[in-house]
């Protein structure tokens, strides 16, 4: 079969085109250290790409959601381990003051120590997070929980409304204690009927409260355990999270970067293939009859 100069220039044309494309394009994922310089490279690989990087995306953001969370929680803890406290001391009061041979004079300096813890426990009640939000007001963050009227009554004036955070593409965590569920107005009645009968050397009141304030304290720990339970399921998940995101960002190293190895592997076979058909095109393209006869 007969080749003309025509066809011999032209596919050894286009040979030579497409090796200078590979050299090209090595050199080029060589410098960049990535598999793809651009989409249009491998489209299917360039989507599988971006939906992993959505993905990693994603997963910052359901980690910052769980630091916000546990900041959170960080200041329901210390408020509930000192409304713990307040009542630990006010049951401790109350067990000595309803022995029978304290005077009145001592009940009522103990008298004035509770009216003291039940200020403490209204302003534990409308404590506020690093955002100056009410955290125990349910939904209602911008206003205090709890209220004293004129009598020394406390009640609770928020809601019941749950904030939630997302932590997952599938899943949200509940981050609050209700203060309907932590301190109820009987709460703040048991203290104050315990400031009362000290105050007014009441015996038979005072031991009426040791009851009361052992049932208060009670409901504290429940509401500690939960809010603990909360804690543990945000560490969890940020665990969760990282071993996610440390799989994607291991199968996105697998997809975009580059193995240098096999590159400049690729790119001397390239570049010599290359060379070798330049050479061996100039030497033929150079030949005349003349010449291949002599």
């Amino acid at each position: 079969m007969k080749i003309s100069t025509a066809q011999f220039f032209k596919t050894n044309s286009e040979a030579m085109s497409k090796g200078q494309f590979e050299v090209s394009s090595l050199q080029a994922k060589l410098g960049s250290g990535k598999q793809l310089t651009s989409p249009s490279d491998d489209s299917s690989k360039a989507n599988l790409i971006s939906r992993f990087q959505s993905s990693l995306e994603r997963q910052g953001v359901y980690r910052q959601n769980i630091e916000v969370a546990k900041t959170r929680l960080v200041s329901e803890e210390s408020a509930l381990t000192s409304i713990t406290a307040v009542f630990q001391r006010a049951s401790e009061i109350a067990i000595l003051a309803a022995n029978g041979t304290m005077v009145a004079e001592d009940r009522a300096v103990l008298g004035a120590e509770i009216g003291e813890l039940r200020k403490e426990l209204i302003r534990l009640g409308n404590t506020r997070d690093v955002n100056g939000e009410y955290i125990f007001a349910g939904n209602r963050i911008n206003s205090p929980p709890y209220e004293e009227n004129g009598s020394g009554e406390v009640a609770y004036v928020g809601d019941s409304g749950r904030l939630s955070v997302n932590v997952s593409d599938t899943r949200s965590i509940a981050i609050n204690t209700l203060g309907s569920e932590l301190l109820r107005p009987e709460e703040f009645s048991a203290v104050l009927s315990l400031e009362q009968g000290l105050k007014t050397n009441d015996v038979s009141s005072i031991q009426a409260s040791i009851g009361q304030l052992k049932d208060s304290s009670d409901r504290i720990s429940v509401s500690f355990g939960s809010m603990a339970g909360r804690f543990s399921a945000l560490n969890s998940q940020e665990e969760v999270l990282e071993d996610t995101s440390l799989r994607i960002k291991q199968i996105l190293s697998e997809s975009k970067d580059l193995d240098y190895a096999k590159a400049i592997t690729d790119l001397s076979k390239e570049s010599l293939a290359l060379q070798a058909l330049q050479a061996s095109f100039t030497k033929i393209s150079q030949l005349t009859l003349f010449n291949f006869m002599r």
